[in-house]
């Protein structure tokens, strides 16, 4: 699918999966931030205070539906350290997680051993799936697919695996955004960081400057990315700078923002 016109930047050579992969290896998500070694119990208490502030609870509940997967198969693509997977797990789903990178994988494994957790986990490309079709009643994809070169691909196969009538959870970064179309314009002109960046490349930045490949997407791509099927909801949510705006009631107000110009993208699509 082809950026829209603002989201065109030149960038030679085009990234390739191996470059993502090489990044992600060096870089796993949050581990900059937290203090504590990757893999102990106090980074993955941290990792998870972090996400409930970019991704509050009442979010989670609503999108993820933790508790109406038990018993049934449930695939995490892009499982990071298997925070989200785990979730499904503690409500007795059976548990699959895929990551390009091996150094999520074995994240994922420990998350699921301290919490003495069942998981399968595999490194794997999102492009090419290593189940037979028909395998899932769900696939989850959590701020992943906007970072690998053929979303169209990886869609194209998560819906090969889903059984008719499962269902698809994904987040993409949103363009039409409080961070996209404000933010990051000024970023690009008072942020050390990103100054003389354009939005596109304050986005792709933003998980690091070395970032291979970070894309936004517009509720119109995301219907045309889904066209195969049968039924598709979107919602925005998640205004993450919440630490910065500590206003008195200023939590409520900024959920309720969210659910126009929020950062973070969701797609539930059934097949």
């Amino acid at each position: 699918m082809q950026p829209e016109q603002d989201e065109r930047v030149t960038t030679t050579p085009t990234p390739t999966t191996a470059d993502v992969r090489a990044f992600w290896e060096r870089n796993p998500v949050a581990a900059a931030a937290i203090a504590s070694p990757p893999g102990s119990r106090e980074f993955f208490e941290a990792f998870d205070r972090l996400r409930l502030v970019a991704e509050p609870a009442w979010v989670q509940e609503e999108i993820y539906a933790f508790d109406r997967f038990r018993g049934k198969r449930v695939l995490d693509v892009g499982c990071g350290n298997g925070y989200v997977l785990s979730r499904y797990a503690c409500h007795d789903a059976r548990t699959y997680g895929i990551d390009l990178t091996q150094a999520a994988v074995e994240l994922s494994r420990k998350r699921f051993a301290l919490a003495g957790l069942n998981g399968d986990f595999v490194q794997s490309d999102a492009e090419r799936l290593p189940f037979q079709g028909g395998m899932f009643e769900r696939v989850v994809s959590v701020g992943v697919l906007h970072h690998i070169p053929s979303i169209e691909s990886a869609i194209s196969e998560i819906h090969r695996v889903l059984t008719p009538g499962g269902s698809f959870a994904l987040m993409l970064y949103h363009r039409n955004s409080l961070h996209y179309r404000l933010l990051y314009p000024l970023y690009g002109v008072l942020h050390p960081q990103f100054r003389g960046h354009r939005p596109p490349d304050v986005a792709r930045r933003i998980d690091g400057a070395d970032n291979p490949i970070g894309r936004t997407f517009s509720r119109r791509q995301v219907r045309q990315l889904l066209k195969a099927f049968g039924r598709v909801e979107l919602r925005v949510r998640s205004l993450p700078i919440r630490p910065v705006l500590r206003v008195p009631g200023g939590g409520p107000l900024l959920d309720l923002f969210s659910r126009w110009l929020g950062w973070f993208l969701y797609a539930r699509a059934v097949k």
